[in-house]
């Protein structure tokens, strides 16, 4: 008998505890559906970070270290006519095999003069370890 009642009263408290994981529908968060928000739809426009002019046309890189340690890129740029704000040119050092930028330098010329042609330098120092180092130019008026 004692047996009996021991068996049933297993049987019982599993019973009860596959009640408790019941598949009928919850909400994690505690809320109804019906409260749930939406967002707007997007246009899918990208918005630039930095909404300037790219003058890569009129921009020249004449070296650039490809080594780990202090790097130094240099070149000329001449902004086109008619060009008016501040010029910037920037220097990416990039690992070419996962595409990660192992250091970055710029040069900022204020008010530079269209037609009349900059000499740049853009330094930086490369820490990280790659097998391959590339530079990757860019240079936009702001």
């Amino acid at each position: 008998m004692k047996k009996t009642v021991a068996c049933i009263a297993g049987v019982l408290v599993s019973a009860a505890a596959l009640a408790g994981c019941s598949s009928s529908p919850s909400n994690e968060a505690g809320t109804s559906p019906s409260s749930t928000t939406t967002q707007a739809a997007t246009t899918g426009e990208a918005k630039p970070a930095n909404p300037g002019t790219g003058i890569i046309e009129a921009t020249t890189m004449t070296s650039c270290d490809t080594a780990q340690g202090k790097v130094t890129a240099k070149g000329t740029v001449t902004p086109p006519e008619g060009t008016k704000g501040t010029v910037k040119i920037t220097v990416s050092w990039v690992d070419p095999k996962t595409s990660a930028v192992l250091a970055r330098g710029e040069q900022t010329f204020k008010d530079a003069a269209a037609g009349k042609a900059l000499d740049w330098v853009a330094n930086a120092e490369v820490t990280k370890p790659a097998t391959e180092i590339k530079c990757v130019l860019g240079a936009t008026v702001l």
